[in-house]
């Protein structure tokens, strides 16, 4: 019983063994046995098969041609004729249909009284020295002789990368090792183009290495350039990373993603989103290594999803932190602020709490707007730029002025002195006339117009004044024609 058991053992070990590999799993030059890849038998002539003493008149010259199907290693080729052999005979190969033919060999005379042997077998060098390798044969006859039957033995074609072939198979096909791929073994798989596909010899079996891509990727792609740049080390370039990674390796993130030190390179998770707040944010990419978003002024945190120190949240989504205003700020807001500086004295236009809006008034400015002050910020030393959201023109200036988000700008002097008393969320009547500024396309408030906090009542006699306009009152605009007043 252990006798047995052991033959058993032995038994399978031999048959689970690969040729194509060594005991130490290292790989190693292989072939496909050699089987029978053709063969035809045909009923000789009776011209052929006559006496000696018989007519000749009769000749039994011609070709055969012998379809292998695909290119094999040929061993052997096997004629025999109806008669003792032929006084010529030609043995030709072609590696495909209608490709130019090899002559593999070559016989004019044959010693004898009739010619030669009735029987010829062509060997060719066994082993990895095989050297002839057909898809076609061909022979030619001379003289009376006929081919009685035609056989050839080979092995398929598959580099010394195989050790088993399907021959049955159309076209047959090799049962590729070493990481090859294809009918004959002719190219690397996928996965495996490090370097460059190589028939394995005796001395070295030329497997195909894999690439690294870290496990982000199942195929990549072979450039010599790089290969003969790394001193052929490695020429594998990764195709379609995975888990948003990228590069030749992919081994590093794509945009929007960052590398999670946490996670080892070869996980699916090395590669996290960065989740840049839409708004604190000015866009969706981060650093690669530390996931850091890029902040507008004034935003802080990972991602930009808070106000930094002196900051404070506003409403505008282009501005979303302003500077908290110092106690000493520039920013007055009230009426005395302003009257204990001598500098400010008789600087601004006027102090009125009350401002009756007559049409007369109305036609003197420049622009009237309904307006929304989202947000105020130094820009420099002259001017103060302000986030603002026009919400109605009830008078154009003679560059439009649109609806919605834009910048407005402020002299720093006009608001110092309080000319103009401004708080960020809050709706202002902004009346002007032309001012010089550093753009004729800025829209400019100064000390000689003014900023009212809005009142809803005003909106229905400011439509009013807008329609009298447009029908031709500020043309024929009398001096004493009344209007309606807004109040503070």
């Amino acid at each position: 019983m252990p006798v047995t058991f052991a033959l058993m053992l032995l038994l399978s070990q031999a048959t689970t063994s690969d040729p194509c590999y060594d005991p130490g799993g290292r790989p190693r030059f292989c072939l496909p046995p050699v089987t029978r890849l053709a063969g035809m038998t045909t009923a000789c002539p009776q011209a052929c098969a006559l006496s000696p003493g018989a007519d000749l008149r009769t000749p039994c010259n011609g070709s055969l041609a012998l379809a292998l199907g695909s290119p094999f290693l040929l061993t052997s080729v096997s004629l025999r004729f109806c008669t003792p052999g032929p006084p010529a005979l030609v043995l030709s190969a072609s590696w495909a249909e209608g490709g130019p033919w090899r002559p593999l060999w070559r016989r004019a005379a044959w010693s004898g009284a009739l010619g030669g042997p009735d029987r010829v077998t062509f060997r060719m060098s066994p082993g990895p020295k095989a050297s002839v390798v057909a898809s076609h044969l061909l022979i030619q006859l001379g003289g009376r002789a006929g081919l009685a039957a035609a056989g050839v033995r080979g092995r398929c074609q598959c580099h010394g990368h195989a050790a088993r072939c399907a021959t049955r198979a159309r076209p047959p096909r090799c049962r590729c090792r070493h990481h090859t791929t294809g009918p004959g073994c002719e190219s690397c798989r996928p996965s495996h183009r490090d370097w460059p596909w190589r028939p394995a010899t005796p001395r070295h079996p030329h497997p195909c290495l894999p690439c690294s891509c870290n496990q982000h990727a199942r195929r990549c792609r072979f450039n010599a350039e790089l290969f003969r740049l790394s001193g052929g080390q490695s020429g594998g370039i990764c195709e379609r990373c995975r888990h948003h990674t990228a590069g030749r390796h992919c081994h590093y993130c794509q945009p929007g993603f960052w590398r999670d030190p946490a996670e080892p390179l070869t996980s699916r998770k090395a590669c996290r989103a960065c989740q840049c707040h839409p708004i604190g944010a000015t866009g969706g990419a981060c650093n690669q290594t530390s996931g850091q978003c890029s902040c507008k002024l004034g935003v802080t945190g990972i991602r930009c999803n808070r106000c930094g120190p002196g900051y404070q949240q506003s409403r505008s989504p282009r501005m979303p932190c302003q500077r908290i205003p110092e106690p000493t700020s520039t920013l007055i807001t009230t009426p005395s602020a302003y009257g204990s500086d001598p500098q400010c004295r008789n600087y601004c236009n006027t102090s009125d709490t009350r401002v009756h809006m007559s049409l007369r008034r109305y036609c003197q400015q420049d622009y009237v707007l309904h307006a929304h002050v989202l947000a105020i910020e130094a820009a420099g030393s002259v001017w103060w730029r302000l986030d603002v959201r026009i919400v109605a023109v009830y008078k154009q200036r003679a560059r439009p002025v649109p609806r919605g988000g834009q910048d407005a700008w402020v002299p720093r002097a006009d608001l110092a002195c309080g000319c103009l008393r401004l708080r960020p969320g809050t709706g202002y009547l902004l009346l002007g006339s032309a001012a010089s500024g550093p753009d004729p396309a800025r829209l400019v408030l100064d000390r000689h117009g003014l900023a009212l906090p809005w009142r809803p009542r005003w909106a229905r006699p400011l439509r009013r004044l807008q329609e009298e306009e447009r029908a031709g009152g500020c043309r024929r605009l009398q001096p004493s024609t009344p209007g309606p007043a807004a109040e503070q």
